[in-house]
């Protein structure tokens, strides 16, 4: 059919060209086989051009589909990547948080024993220190009722001493003690 509307053209152009050149009144003929001619020009030689162009658009097109698929997988790979990091991360302070809770335990319990047995030792030393008191008291207790029984004594022997008493207290000493 294009080849049908070349050939018009060229027939319609050239059997004019046999008349001579000068002013052509049928306008509407002459625009279409300029319109025939230019669009001919334009599929033989713009068909090209243009299929260059849609080619390259093609191309450039899944270019930069391929280049944006690479990207979203590199940012999938990274994506898990820090998934994976962000699960250690959380792995590590789980850890460190069991670690924590186990050390406050075992010094929980460490000061608990230390602060028994400075109880013990508090309570042994106060122990120690009521012994040793009551040891003082005791003796003072001791010494004042032996004092006292002493003067106590005293004053009964100078009461009930005689002369002849003492001579016989005296003897009886020298005896024992003589032999």
């Amino acid at each position: 059919m294009m080849t049908g509307m070349v050939y018009l053209a060229v027939v319609g152009a050239f059997g004019r060209f046999t008349e001579g050149f000068g002013f052509n009144p049928d306008i509407l003929g002459s625009n279409v086989i300029n319109l025939v001619i230019m669009i001919t020009l334009l599929v033989v030689y713009g068909g090209k051009v243009l299929n260059n162009i849609l080619t390259e658009r093609r191309e450039r097109i899944a270019q930069e589909i391929r280049e944006a698929e690479e990207r979203a997988a590199a940012a999938a790979k990274e994506l898990e990547l820090a998934k994976q990091n962000l699960e250690q991360a959380h792995a590590r302070a789980e850890q460190i948080k069991a670690e924590a809770v186990s050390r406050a335990e075992k010094l929980r319990t460490e000061i608990l024993e230390r602060g028994e047995k400075e109880i013990e030792k508090m309570k042994a030393m106060a122990a120690q220190e009521l012994d040793s008191e009551r040891t003082k008291v005791i003796a003072a207790l001791r010494r004042q009722i032996a004092l006292r029984a002493l003067s106590l004594a005293e004053e009964q022997l100078k009461e009930r001493l005689n002369d002849e008493l003492h001579g016989k207290l005296i003897t009886r000493a020298l005896e024992q003690l003589g032999g």
